[in-house]
C-alpha cells in the first residue's frame, strides 16, 4: 500500500519546484501578455503535457539514457537551448509579449499548445531532475512502481498547471494596463527575450 505521507512529501517537494522561476515561467507569461488567458491557459495545457511526457519517459527507463548517455544529453539541451533561443528572437520581434490584438488571430491554439510542451520537452534539466526524484518516493513493497512514478508525474503536472494558472490570472489582470503604453511594450518585448536568452544560456552551460 501506497505511504499517504511519502505522497504528501512529493506534493510539498513538487510545489516548490513548480514555484522556482523557469522557461515555462516565462513562455506562460509572455503568452498570456501577449494573446490573453486563453491563449496562456492552452499554453499552460501544453506545458503539462510535457511535463508528463517526462514522467513517461522516468516510468520508462528513458530518461536513464539522458544521465549515462552524454550523447544524448547534449542533443536533448542544444535542441532546448535553440529553440529558447528562437523564442528569444520572437520576443524581440513583437512576436511574443504584448503584441497587438490582431495576432491572436495568426497564432492559433495548436502553436500555442505546441510551444508550451516544447518548452518543457527539450529541458534535459526536468527528466534529470525527475529521475533523481521520484524514484525517493516509490514504495518498493508495492506493486507496478511504474505506475507509481507515472501518477507522482501526474501529480506534479497538476501542481505545475495549477502554479501556472495563478501567473496566468495575475498576468492577465495587468496586461491591459500595460498595451496601452508603446513603450512598456518594447521594454516587456525585450525583457521577456533577455530572459528566455537568459535560461538558454544558462541550460547550454548545464553539464552532464
Amino acid at each position: 500500500m501506497y505511504d499517504f505521507t511519502s505522497y504528501l512529501g512529493f506534493v510539498t517537494v513538487s510545489l516548490m519546484i513548480a514555484l522556482s522561476p523557469g522557461p515555462s515561467w516565462a513562455y506562460t507569461i509572455s503568452t498570456t501578455l501577449g494573446h490573453g488567458r486563453k491563449a496562456g491557459m492552452i499554453g499552460n495545457l501544453g506545458n503539462s503535457t510535457g511535463i508528463l511526457c517526462h514522467a513517461v519517459a522516468v516510468a520508462l527507463g528513458l530518461a536513464a539514457l539522458l544521465q549515462y548517455s552524454s550523447a544524448a544529453f547534449h542533443t536533448l539541451k542544444f535542441l532546448g537551448v535553440a529553440y529558447l533561443i528562437y523564442l528569444a528572437i520572437r520576443a524581440f520581434r513583437g512576436g511574443s509579449a504584448l503584441g497587438r490584438v490582431t495576432e491572436t488571430h495568426s497564432t492559433t491554439a495548436w502553436k500555442i499548445f505546441r510551444n508550451g510542451a516544447f518548452v518543457s520537452i527539450f529541458n534535459p534539466k526536468i527528466s534529470l531532475l525527475m529521475l533523481a526524484l521520484l524514484p525517493q518516493f516509490v514504495n518498493p513493497a508495492a506493486s507496478n512502481p511504474e505506475l507509481q512514478i507515472a501518477a507522482m508525474g501526474a501529480t506534479h503536472a497538476l501542481v505545475a498547471g495549477i502554479v501556472h494558472t495563478h501567473l496566468i490570472f495575475f498576468s492577465s489582470g495587468i496586461s491591459r494596463r500595460l498595451k496601452k503604453s508603446g513603450k512598456v511594450q518594447k521594454a516587456m518585448r525585450w525583457a521577456t527575450g533577455t530572459v528566455f536568452l537568459g535560461f538558454g544560456a544558462r541550460l547550454a552551460l548545464t553539464e552532464n
